[in-house]
């Protein structure tokens, strides 16, 4: 800390550092805001590829011609799939 004085150079640094300093928190609050921006479009691209997984898997299984095929599949569709 500097010393105290009324000198205008001391607070005009003072108030210069500052400013950085609130610059470079604003820089990381975007890039943050970003990250989980990404990884939130990530979650709901996986989550509708499982989820269309899931309904292929159903459908496939639901017209299967061997029971043992219908039973895997039902059996998958139960285990992963909500």
């Amino acid at each position: 800390m500097y010393v105290t004085t009324n000198s205008s150079l001391v607070w005009k640094r003072m108030a210069d550092e500052n400013l950085q300093s609130a610059r470079l928190m604003a820089r990381v609050c975007i890039g943050l805001a970003v990250l989980v921006l990404a990884a939130g479009a990530y979650a709901f691209a996986s989550h509708s590829q499982y989820s269309d997984l899931c309904i292929t898997l159903q459908a496939k299984a639901g017209h299967a011609a061997a029971q043992p095929a219908r039973d895997l599949g039902q059996s998958i569709f139960s285990a992963y799939c909500s």
